[in-house]
This record gives C-alpha cells, sequence and structure tokens, in this order.
C-alpha cells in the first residue's frame, strides 16, 4: 500500500468518525470530540496535495494552509486531551493539559510555531514544506509543530493503558481506551524517532496516520460504549 492510499483511507475513516457522531451532536452530546474530529479531518485532508495546493492559492500560496493545519492539530489534542482525560478518569492527565503548565506549553508552541513560519522563505505553494526542506527555520517549524501533540499524548499513554487494563470497565470501553492508548505512544515514539539521525522513509507516513486511525477508531468504540451504556440503563429502569 502506498502512501496516498494511506492518506486517503485516514482521511475516510476520519470523517465517517465525524459523521456517526453528528446526531449526538444535534441532541447536544459529544459536540468536544465532534469539533475534533472535523478539525482533523480537515487537517488529514490538507496533507493530500490536491487538496493542499487548491487550498493554498486560495490563501496567496504562500503555505498559510500549512500553518493552518498546525493550528488544526494543536486544537485537536486540546480537546481530545481533556475529553480522554475525562474518559480515562485522570485528573493528573487533565492538570498536566489544562492546568499552568499545559497552556505554557500551548502558548510557547503557538508563538515558536509562528515565529519559525514567519522566519522562513516559502514562496511557492509546498505539501508539507517538501520544497523548503533546506531552511533551517523550515526544519525548526516542523520540530516545534510536533512538540504539543507529544506532549497531550505523552500525558495520556499511561491512563489509556490503565483504563484499558481496568477489569471493571465494559469491554468496549477497555478496548476504545487500548486503541488509544497505542495511537498516543505511538505519537510520542514518532516524534522520538525523529529527534534521532535515522531516515524514517515510509514509515515518516506510516506512524502518524497509524497514530490518527487508531484514534479516531478508539473515539468511535467509546462513543458507541456510551450508547450501549445508555441503552442498557434505559432497559434497567423499564424492568425496575
Amino acid at each position: 500500500m502506498n502512501n496516498l492510499a494511506i492518506q486517503w483511507i485516514v482521511l475516510a475513516v476520519c470523517a465517517l468518525g465525524a459523521i456517526v457522531r453528528l446526531p449526538g451532536v444535534l441532541h447536544g452530546r459529544g459536540k468536544v470530540v465532534f469539533t475534533a474530529l472535523v478539525l482533523l479531518t480537515i487537517a488529514v485532508a490538507l496533507s493530500l496535495d490536491a487538496i493542499y495546493l487548491a487550498v493554498d492559492a486560495l490563501m496567496g500560496g504562500v503555505n498559510l494552509a500549512n500553518l493552518l493545519i498546525r493550528f488544526f492539530l494543536y486544537a485537536v489534542f486540546l480537546l481530545i486531551g481533556v475529553r480522554m482525560a475525562a474518559a480515562f478518569d485522570s485528573a493528573g492527565a487533565r492538570r498536566m493539559i489544562v492546568g499552568p503548565f499545559g497552556i505554557a506549553v500551548l502558548i510557547i508552541t503557538i508563538s515558536a510555531t509562528v515565529y519559525f513560519f514567519l522566519a522562513s522563505e516559502l514562496q511557492g505553494s509546498s505539501t508539507g514544506l517538501r520544497d523548503f526542506g533546506s531552511q533551517d527555520t523550515v526544519l525548526q517549524y516542523a520540530a516545534v509543530g510536533r512538540l504539543y501533540p507529544a506532549y497531550v499524548a505523552a500525558c495520556l499513554v499511561v491512563p489509556g493503558f490503565r483504563a484499558a487494563f481496568d477489569r471493571g470497565s465494559r469491554p468496549l470501553h477497555r478496548v476504545a481506551s487500548g486503541l488509544l492508548a497505542c495511537g498516543f505512544a505511538i505519537v510520542v515514539a514518532y516524534v522520538v524517532l525523529r529527534l534521532m539521525p535515522i531516515e524514517l522513509q515510509q514509515w515518516d507516513i506510516i506512524l502518524p496516520f497509524l497514530a490518527i486511525l487508531l484514534t479516531v477508531l478508539g473515539l468511535c468504540l467509546i462513543w458507541l460504549s456510551h450508547i450501549v451504556s445508555r441503552r442498557s440503563h434505559r432497559q434497567a429502569n423499564k424492568l425496575a
């Protein structure tokens, strides 16, 4: 399977994940995760050459679309981080994400992202800024862009696996937690690997998109687990 096929498959899964949550959103449920999935779908779509080049051309052809991807991903990890900390019943993870330190990490990341973007010569649309990889500021921009997602993911790995091995939880919830924990672990591992002087080759696509796929599947299973729980609760009330 080539890289393009992987990207399209993950895009389809992200879009489907958002669509299946739409009925709940219309009833006032799950708005945070739905918003995160919509933003994630857009970010993944912008990783595709055809979509990126068309969108960036409308924005002036100076790669503002890439900056948009960064901001969307920061928002995605913030929203998912808060919701998953609650789903994993981890007050510590929530505190690390939306407490003073977590907010400081987010602000520093956003500031550094904007700085390195503005300091780079980016005239001419280029998906993933591949045509500008020789610029040190572009390399720093890319490295900073991985900082906040890795931080949030690192906060959730242990709570996620703890929830997955909690025998008191519903089976669906445990499977969902396991998928999410694996997705977050891959995010952290990918960022660590990118810091090493090694060529990831095709894994440079496989790892981040596998992390996205596992995360979206985990979110869908948590949604399904909640639906099953609500229906079981209603049936129990009828029998009471």
